[in-house]
Formats: structure tokens, sequence, C-alpha cells
């Protein structure tokens, strides 16, 4: 038969990365390499860290339509990165429920604190509850993996509650259907 599907939740698309994803995760963060706003990962790194569980993806149709890296570094703190969606099928809430998903996942495994870095999207992270915090907030692991040449700014977010995940969502998904309207 044929027929209209309209679904309400995103995450019914949002799974665990495999090792089949790799050359889909390539293909949508290469252009943000290439120009600079991503670092570039060398792609055997990308290859390890999907096999240890640290990407998801959001899929539709079995299309990638946004990536991201949430990385353990302490007990409680873990780095959320390489958050990008398909230039397509941006400013349509997917990195918003992609980000509700990885706090959900953190909150879940016991991280109290999120971090993420970035030279561009500063504005984007404010927005979703970061706060920018000096190199020293950081992990020592990761502090010591820091480019001080590429100087990117350091986001924090504490994770409280799946509820205000839920609240926070609701709200961006509200925001992004008034845009789309």
């Amino acid at each position: 038969g044929a027929g209209t599907l309209i679904a309400r939740d995103l995450y019914d698309g949002i799974r665990l990365a495999g090792p089949s994803d790799v050359s889909a995760i390539i293909d949508l963060i290469t252009p943000l390499e290439a120009s600079g706003i991503l670092v570039a990962r060398p792609r055997d790194e990308l290859t390890r860290d999907v096999h240890r569980g640290f990407y998801y993806v959001l899929t539709r149709d079995d299309r990638i339509l946004c990536c991201a890296m949430l990385k353990r570094y302490a007990t409680t703190s873990a780095e959320l990165g390489c958050l990008v969606t398909s230039r397509k099928y941006r400013k349509q809430g997917h990195g918003d429920a992609m980000l509700a998903f990885v706090e959900r996942t953190a909150i879940n495994a016991g991280v109290t604190d999120l971090f993420a870095l970035s030279t561009h999207t500063m504005q984007w992270f404010m927005e979703r509850g970061f706060a920018e915090v000096g190199l020293s907030a950081l992990p020592e692991r990761r502090q010591r993996l820091y480019n001080r040449v590429r100087a990117s700014k350091i986001y924090m977010k504490p994770l409280a509650s799946s509820r205000r995940v839920d609240a926070e969502e609701l709200f961006w998904a509200e925001q992004s259907r008034s845009r789309n309207a």
C-alpha cells in the first residue's frame, strides 16, 4: 500500500554507529575538516573510535543525516565531539535531537559534566546550556591532548537529569518548528 508516515520521535533513527557506517561518517565530516571547522581525524583513529562505541548516527531511510561522538575521559566527565548534520538537513532539529540523545546516554552512564571544544559554533553551544570554561576544567588526560595552536574554546554543561533534557529538547523542537513554519 501507499501512505504517509508522520514521525515525531527522531530517536527511532539514532543508534550506535557500526563499522559499516565509517565511510558515511567520513563523507559527512570531510567538508568540515577541509574548511577547518572540524579537526581532521586520522581515518584509523575514527574507525577505532567507532569500534569502541564512541560514535552515534541519526539515520533516515538508511542514510546518515547526523553524527556525534561521546567519549568519556573521567568517571563523571565526557566530551561531545564531531556533532555534524548533513548540509541538506540542517535547521530541522537533527542536531538538537542528537545532542539530547547524547546527553541522555551520558546521564545514564553517570556523567555529570559534558564538554565540547569549538572554534566556530560557540553560540549554538551557549544557547543550549554550555558555558565557556578554561582549560583547567577539562579532565587531566584531555588537557594533555588540547591543541593550543587551534585554540578551541572549551564549553562545559552540567548534566542534571533526563527530565531537564526532555524540557530542553521540547523547547528546541518548538524553535525548529517555528523557524520552518
